[in-house]
């Protein structure tokens, strides 16, 4: 086991300065909304040369308004692809390795201290929109196969996923679990500084569109300004958001506030002489596991109308269930050993404030053993994103060590 072990590090070393390469190529890509092709392309690349048999496919929006796991399309899926790609094994095991390729917006950009599509390296840190959530991820999982592999085949057929709309619906990997054979297990490298994630709230957007009659500014007195109503919905929704963190589920017993509010977007007004006609708040709102989608989504809703009975409420984007998987899995029994042969420790577990795709892997359509495992990182979502480019090279190497032995 020893000598597997420093083997593995040692294939680990030497594909380092190739997987930062990937990963550079990787963050110099703006894959926001609409725009994963150029990043899928590079995934491609590296997956054929790791010798994998790489099949695309394109997001249904009829066959997945079908199914209450998807969530509500933003944008059409036209020209927009995932990834489904297999290296066979020597059993019959199947395991999936997922990835998103997709990242939020950089806006707005004047906040860098550096550009955030030039990944700029420091202090052991790659800057870059991208380069924590999750495209370190997603070197840290190539490394991990391609040094597993120069010592030899896998014991169980790896399945690769590189999915679009993490970030906003979960379409892209719901996609690739339909086009999927039978999994014995799913591990995504999201940035978990070395922890193991098996749970997460559930999670909903909306839309919540406040209307009433324009007019000049000399009249404003005499009508409702939507802008200001807009404050008494966001305080309805605070209260909801109170009342739901009244009653945690167990996985977070010691997590302060987990179902959170986040007020994302405000649009309104056209003119300061002019009362408003119309406003659009754009809401995420957390929830717990084991409350139904249809069940926030109609809270949210109730708490919308008793602040604004005329405002109109549009659902889109995350309809996401939350998740916890079983810490005493044979993949997180191995995981957590692979860990400990490397590091020494038992590596600490993890519950989230949010949601990623790993709650596809929750039965009825995913095999039950599944965790997030991945990088160090932080500033996600924000201005001067970085990832630790020393822990990309520990979780590849935990990683490396995982799929030798998977299913154990």
């Amino acid at each position: 086991m020893a000598n597997e072990l420093s083997a593995l590090e040692n294939a680990v070393a030497d594909g380092m300065p190739g997987a930062l390469e990937v990963l550079r190529e990787l963050v110099a890509c703006r894959s926001v909304l609409g725009a994963e092709e150029p990043v899928q392309r590079i995934v491609e690349e590296r997956l054929r040369a790791l010798r994998f048999d790489v099949r695309s496919v394109t997001p249904d929006e009829k066959r997945l308004a079908e199914l209450p796991e998807s969530g509500i399309p933003l944008i059409e899926y036209a020209g927009r692809r995932c990834i489904v790609a297999s290296l066979a094994g020597t059993g019959a095991a199947v395991l999936a390795l997922n990835g998103h390729v997709d990242v939020v917006t950089e806006e707005p950009g004047d906040h860098w201290s550096t550009p955030p599509f030039e990944p700029t390296v420091t202090g052991g840190r790659m800057y870059g929109r991208g380069s924590s959530d999750m495209k370190g991820g997603i070197a840290a999982m190539l490394l991990a196969v391609e040094a597993a592999t120069s010592l030899g085949p896998l014991p169980a057929t790896i399945v690769y996923q590189s999915v679009i709309e993490e970030e906003c619906t979960g379409n892209g990997a719901l996609t690739t679990l339909l086009q999927s054979p039978r999994l014995d297990g799913a591990l995504i490298a999201e940035p978990t500084a070395g922890a193991i994630g098996l749970a997460a709230v559930g999670v909903i957007w909306a839309r919540i569109i406040l209307s009433a009659p324009a007019g000049h500014a000399l009249s404003a007195d005499e009508r409702r300004n939507v802008i200001e109503d807009a404050g008494g919905v966001i305080a309805s929704l605070r209260e909801l958001e109170r009342e739901l963190n009244e009653d945690l589920d167990p996985e977070f017993g010691e997590t302060s506030n987990p179902y959170l509010l986040n007020v994302g977007a405000l649009h309104a007004g056209v003119w300061p002489s002019m009362t408003p006609g119309s406003a659009e708040l754009d809401v995420r709102l957390g929830f717990p596991i084991r409350m139904d989608p249809e069940d926030a989504q109609a809270r949210l809703a109730d708490a919308v109308a008793r602040a604004d009975p005329s405002a109109v409420v549009q659902f889109r984007g995350f309809r996401a269930r939350g998740y916890s998987f079983s810490p005493d899995t044979s993949l997180v029994t191995l995981l957590t050993q692979c860990h400990q042969d490397v590091h020494g420790v038992v590596p600490d577990t993890e519950v989230a404030r949010a949601t990623c795709d790993l709650r596809y892997f929750q039965p009825p359509l995913g095999p039950g053993a599944a965790a997030c495992y991945g990088p160090t990182g932080d500033a996600l979502h924000g201005p001067d994103e970085w990832v630790d480019l020393d822990s990309l090279r520990q979780v590849a190497t935990v990683l490396a060590l995982f799929l030798r032995r998977f299913p154990g």
